[in-house]
């Protein structure tokens, strides 16, 4: 009994070794410093991101600003850029009333792909939350 739980404990200890190092030989996650052009959601639209941060660790942020009026900040966290977009006019509500529309990004540091979320209605009530997958291309 003692040798299977001495070779249980070993090999934990050495998966654990090898995982570790395997996380600290990875590349650190990307910062999204540059000019992008965005293909989905705000198609035609190019963002320009500037961060402060030496490297990408959670907690980082970046300021965005578009070619079609919005900024926001984007936060790192767990290997993603995530940023909210509202447009404070963005939809017409049942009532005649506009409405904001929030939209919120999650991007990939890595691959730079990401889904874009939001409310159908907007602030209006009765909408339906939709996903839709989009791309940031850097062109500078």
């Amino acid at each position: 009994m003692t040798v299977k739980i001495t070779r249980l404990l070993t090999t934990a200890a050495a998966t654990a070794a090898a995982l570790s190092f395997a996380a600290s030989a990875s590349a650190d996650p990307a910062l999204i410093n540059g000019t992008y052009a965005v293909k989905g959601g705000d198609d035609g639209a190019v963002v320009t991101a500037t961060s402060t941060c030496p490297v990408a660790v959670n907690g980082c942020t970046a300021n965005l600003t578009s070619t079609v009026g919005w900024t926001s900040v984007a936060t790192f966290t767990d290997g993603r850029w995530n940023f909210t977009v509202t447009k404070p006019d963005g939809i017409v509500c049942d009532n005649g009333s506009y409405a904001p529309v929030r939209i919120a990004y999650s991007v990939d540091a890595a691959t730079m792909t990401g889904t874009i979320t939001a409310d159908s209605n907007g602030d209006c009530p009765g909408g339906q939350i939709t996903q839709a997958p989009f791309q940031l291309t850097k062109v500078g």
